[in-house]
Formats: C-alpha cells, structure tokens, sequence
C-alpha cells in the first residue's frame, strides 16, 4: 500500500493514523550555502527531482542531511522547505536524534504541526547503551511523541545495534510502526524481519546494495541516501520486484549496489552534494568538517563513478556548478 500525504488509502492500519513505510525513500541531502545555511531553493530543488524519480516518500534531516551538524533554526528551514515542496504528494518524515532522552524528546516534540508524517529517531550517539537503556529510551520518546515514530538502526554512527529481540518488544509499542536498519548487517536485517513478523511494523532496508536481496527476504522498502542521487534507479528495483519481474529486478540491482561505493570518496553527504551540483541541482557546501576523501582526481573518480549509475548519473549539459 502506497501512502501519499492527503490521499486515501487503500486499507486502515491500526498504529499511526495510518502512516505507513513502504516502497524507496530518499534519505534528502540538504544544500548549504558557503556559509552553512540552509538553501531553501537548492532544497526544494532536490525534492522535487526526487519526486521526479517516482519515490514513495521523502526524509528529511537523516544522516545524509546531516541532522547531528544543524542549528535549530536550520532544522525548522529544511523541514519547513521539504514540507511545502512536496506539497502533500508523498508523506515526510523527519529525522531526529541527540545525545540524550530529554533533548530528543524536545526535537521530537517539536515536528508537532510542521506538516511531516512521522519522525525517524536516532539512537543516542555518545555514551554507550545496554538493550534496557535502548527499549527505555525508545518507549519514553514513543509515549510522548505527537508522531509516529520510526526507529533508526546505525551503529557506525552511534556505537550501539538495536538487538533483534528489543525491536520485536518496541514493534508492540502503538506509536512505533518502523524501523531504517542502516547497519549492512543482512543477517540482522533477516533477523529484524523474524523478529517482527506478524506484527503491524515495517522494516526498510538503508543500504542500497542490499535492495532486492531485502525486498525478497520480507522489507518493506528501503531509505536510502544514494536515493537522492538516483531516486529512478532505486525505485526501478523495487517496482521490478513487485511486478515480479526478478530477472529486470536483478540486472537493475547490479547498478544500484554500486551506489554503496560513494563511501571511498567521503563522506555520503559530500559526495551525493557532488553528484547533485554535476547534475545542475545544487551547489556542495557541507557541514564543517565533513568533506571529500583527500584522494587523487576525486572528482573525476566520482564523475566516472556516476557515469555507471546510468541516465541519473550524467552531468546536466545546463550545468556550470562543477
């Protein structure tokens, strides 16, 4: 079931006034000036091309749009810009994630009346959690968010996985109807699926070269940052497989694992802001200190790199940018 903001939907879920994940989602960049503040145009323009590519939904301020890096006020900028963009075409979710349960909460708090369909909640990222620290934290944010909320599994970021069994006791929870596993564990993904099988909950896969492997296993869909750059391939994929059509699925699936290699030449932001200013969408200023890997020629490493995505991956003959 596909659910766009202010559309019908085709059956009634019990959890999240109906809010649900399913299908490719692009994990947005957010373009920065020189001066690292939010550009609303360079935004909206993103979005839109996104929208373009034929995604499901769209989020906001996840790791890729650099969430842990933006003041508050460019946090209500870009979740504001991304709101009126889409324009009610496809649910928004937004990204949410501090050091602390209190702090948190205040983020989560205050996505209420922005116009976003749920929040997409990120561990605590300093000091280490055991599994009760993790299902307290999670079932406090839960209880008092205005929103659905969607669990976000990234240890590479936070030091800490959500266990298989504390996901499937948070899947009961009324307010949380999914989780992003970002981990590129495909063992723990199948065990995310087990642990949650039956329940009202969605599981979207967050690495793209895990794509169709994911969708046959039982995931819902995925979010993913490569989906900012080539929302159409991404989605091809999983439209290839709900028709059934596996064999299309797979060689479209060959081109989409190559997106996982954005990450030998910097971090993910920076390189997909890369892409995006090749392809005419937007400049590439990131948040300080992030940036390209100090390799020889990357750019043209990342050109040829783009070039093998396919259509999405050429430079915009309109574009001067890079």
């Amino acid at each position: 079931m596909v659910i766009t903001a202010g559309s019908s939907v085709s059956s009634a879920r019990d959890k999240g006034d109906d809010m649900e994940l399913r299908g490719v989602w692009p994990a947005l960049a957010t373009p920065l000036s020189r001066d690292e503040e939010v550009d609303r145009a360079g935004l909206a323009r993103v979005t839109e091309y996104c929208l373009g590519g034929g995604v499901y939904g769209v989020v906001v301020l996840g790791s890729t749009g650099e969430f842990p890096a933006m003041t508050e006020s460019m946090r209500v900028t870009a979740i504001a810009t991304v709101v009126e963009a889409v324009d009610r075409r496809v649910p928004v979710v937004a990204g949410c994630g501090e050091s602390g349960t209190k702090r948190t909460v205040y983020q989560v708090k205050a996505l209420d009346g922005s116009g976003v369909q749920a929040a997409l909640v990120a561990l605590p990222f300093y000091y280490p959690l055991d599994q009760p620290a993790v299902r307290r934290f999670y079932e406090a944010v839960a209880d008092v968010s205005p929103l659905p909320v969607v669990l976000y599994n990234f240890p590479q970021m936070t030091k800490i996985s959500i266990a298989p069994d504390t996901l499937g006791s948070l899947a009961d929870h009324p307010n949380v109807i999914g989780v992003k596993d970002s981990s590129g564990d495909f063992v723990g993904l199948q065990n995310y699926l087990a642990a949650t099988a039956g329940k009202d909950f969605s599981v979207m896969c967050g690495n793209p070269a895990l794509g169709l492997a994911a969708y046959v296993h039982g995931a819902d869909g995925g979010i993913f940052a490569g989906a900012s750059l080539a929302p159409a391939l991404c989605v091809q994929v999983y439209a290839a497989f709900v028709d059934g059509d596996l064999t299309t699925a797979a060689e479209l699936q060959r081109k989409a694992t190559t997106i996982a290699r954005m990450g030998q030449f910097g971090s993910n932001s920076a390189v997909i802001k890369v892409g995006l200013q090749r392809l005419g969408i937007c400049e590439a200023y990131t948040t300080s200190p992030l940036g390209l890997a100090d390799v020889p020629d990357v750019h043209k490493k990342i050109a040829a790199w783009m070039e093998g995505l396919g259509p999405e991956g050429v430079k915009s003959p309109d574009s001067d940018l890079c």
